[in-house]
């Protein structure tokens, strides 16, 4: 089977090369190009990264949850980094790229999509993919190149936090290199720390720094120069003005992010009564007053200083503050929402200092905010004394630094809710999770199919994995009005939030940004983007098969891994207690009837496993063979 690129060496954004680095034999070698068919079946990113890892694992090791978890930290895990087809072209938002692991928090397969300049030099040192093995016998970095792959000591590097890790690499590397690193949280294999890129962008969820801590790898720095090609300049460069007209004129992606960042979600959210409040137990009891002390409009009008845009980037969410006296980036809607309304706390300042020392020490912040409600609630209510109530402004940045470094409190919920609430069962009723992995900041019970994403989604809970969330509360322009009706359930709302799933794995595959999902940018944009660009052709119905593919991939593999439909849940908050306050007052989650409903359109059993024909449609036999599923 052929390989983009091949003998031909035709030109294509697709560079032909992967790169093999094998930690425990202290070995780095060159890879041939990744067939056609891989592409084309698996798009690139999220998928072909997953798949890189199934092919190479087989048939997993383990039967359990949470033996699964404890093998996400051995040196079998195998940890991707994959670009997509379109990373670093002039396609709007491509400055992004994916990692895939099996997680240490939820236990599943996982991909963690993120910017910076990392994916586009990866490829510009002339690496589709670098695909990590193994664990050194002591700390190291990457060093990568167009000319040079090495492996240096890091050891004077361990212990450091990622600002000062990144400072130091750029000083001795060069400030045009790009470097990925973790902090305190990663080396000691905290299950919620994540990799920080160039200080500003993160692989966030799921305990991607742990993988690599588990590893002994501190930093991987890519700097490469070579050109990425475009198959057809001409009919590319028409479909990419195009894409860029559509994004431009949307007023969600041309305006409001653009102007205000994510919180401009924070009035949006509290006025529907979406926003949790104190670990979802108070969901709609804010006042306009209250959500205007950490809305966009505050943090753009009085602490605005700089955009700090994601590399290829023309939506830009991304903000430089300057507050208190200090220069901090600004907190997105899911920290302002983690450290602010989640746990009593309205203070800006607060909001965005804790977010910085989550990017510090490497801890994903959704997870560390979610935590300290959980704790907050806890104690509270009496059910385990955290030592940290609502409000407790200098609680919250010392026990978010403690969770950093795994000291005091944080060592314990370091290791995320899941695990404390079973350590300590009496706060099983406070712990916000689904398969491990913690809830972000949009209350299920108040938008249906929103509790359906995170109840199947791949990887826990994830309002990125089937982005319901975002079309409900600022629509697509292509999709119908009563579709986005929060509380309307039936068929149609169910094969909406399949399709978003699989818009969800094309964006995250391609890589591209999911703002992007909602444009009027369609699938024939998607795929003429593809085929320009790559040369190869990528006809819309093989896209769509591709998205179905690769999402039913994820479900036979953490089917392999122990998973069953009744992982599939959500906290049982969301289904007995109704929202108590705000516009959604009242709402309440009916995943059981949603879930059968969706088992059924996706072709899945009354057990949630894809049926023999689906998977013999999708090309998946081979795979279900190997799992023994």
């Amino acid at each position: 089977m052929s390989s983009i690129m091949g003998k031909t060496k035709k030109m294509s954004s697709i560079m032909g090369k992967t790169l093999h680095v094998d930690l425990t034999k202290g070995k780095i070698t060159e890879g041939k190009g990744i067939e056609e068919k891989l592409w084309k079946q698996y798009i690139g990113g999220r998928g072909l990264g997953e798949k890189l890892i199934w092919d190479h694992i087989g048939k997993p090791p383990y039967s359990t949850p949470d033996e699964a978890r404890k093998f996400a930290l051995t040196p079998e895990n195998r940890y991707v980094i994959m670009t997509g087809p379109l990373t670093g072209t002039p396609v709007p938002t491509s400055g992004r790229f994916a990692v895939a692991f099996i997680s240490p928090l939820s236990g599943t397969t996982s991909a963690c999509i993120a910017g910076s300049r990392f994916g586009m030099l990866t490829k510009r040192a002339g690496y589709d993919a670098i695909i990590i093995d193994g664990k050194a016998e002591n700390p190291c970095y990457l060093y990568i190149t167009d000319e040079t792959q090495e492996i240096h000591d890091a050891s004077d590097l361990w212990g450091k936090i990622t600002y000062e890790t990144n400072d130091i690499l750029l000083e001795k590397h060069g400030k045009r290199a790009c470097v990925a690193c973790i902090g305190p949280a990663g080396e000691m294999c905290a299950p919620i720390a994540n990799i920080a890129h160039n200080k500003d962008s993160f692989a966030g969820r799921t305990g991607a720094g742990a993988v690599w801590g588990s590893k002994n790898l501190k930093a991987v720095v890519v700097n490469g120069k070579q050109k990425i090609g475009i198959a057809k300049p001409e009919e590319f460069k028409e479909v990419n003005r195009k894409v860029a007209a559509l994004i431009k004129e949307k007023p969600t992606t041309g305006e409001y992010l653009h102007t205000r960042g994510t919180i401009v979600l924070m009035h949006v959210e509290n006025m529907h009564g979406t926003l949790g409040v104190k670990n979802f137990s108070e969901t709609g009891n804010l006042s306009y007053e209250d959500c205007n002390k950490i809305s966009g409009e505050t943090f753009w009008n009085n602490h605005l200083f700089d955009r700090a845009p994601c590399y290829g980037c023309p939506i830009g969410c991304h903000r430089q503050l300057y507050i208190n006296g200090k220069f901090l980036p600004q907190a997105e809607y899911e920290l302002t929402w983690g450290f602010g309304t989640n746990v009593g706390n309205l203070d800006p300042y607060i909001v965005t200092k804790a977010g910085e020392l989550c990017g510090r020490y490497g801890i994903d912040g959704i997870s560390a905010g979610n935590i300290l409600g959980y704790a907050m609630e806890s104690t509270v209510k009496g059910a385990h004394d955290f030592g940290i109530t609502w409000g407790d402004k200098e609680g919250i940045l010392r026990v978010v630094e403690e969770m950093g470094k795994g000291v005091g409190v944080g060592a314990e919920l370091q290791m995320g809710v899941k695990r404390c609430a079973e350590k300590y069962p009496e706060t099983a009723d406070y712990a916000m999770h689904v398969k491990g992995n913690e809830l972000p900041a949009y209350d299920p019970r108040t938008m249906a199919g929103v509790d359906l994403g995170y109840a199947t989604s791949p990887r826990g809970a994830d309002h990125m994995k089937s982005y319901m969330v975002g079309c409900n509360t600022l629509g697509t322009q292509i999709t119908p009005k009563e579709l986005l009706e929060r509380t309307i359930l039936n068929k149609d709302k169910i094969t909406f939030t399949i399709g978003m799933q699989h818009e969800s794995v094309f964006y995250d595959s391609a890589v591209l940004c999911l703002f992007l999902a909602l444009t009027p940018v369609g699938v024939e944009d998607t795929a003429s983007l593809l085929s320009t660009a790559t040369g190869m052709d990528m006809s819309t119905s093989e896209l769509i098969t591709s998205e179905e593919r690769i999402f039913n991939g994820e479900r036979l593999w953490n089917t392999a891994s122990g998973f069953t439909a009744d992982d599939d849940s959500i906290p049982k908050r969301f289904t007995t207690e109704q929202t108590p306050y705000g516009g959604s007052k009242g709402t309440l989650s009916r995943l059981k009837k949603a879930k059968k409903m969706f088992y059924e359109e996706r072709g899945w059993g009354k057990d949630g496993v894809p049926e023999p024909w689906l998977t013999k449609y999708l090309d998946l036999d081979e795979m279900r063979k190997t799992l023994g599923v």
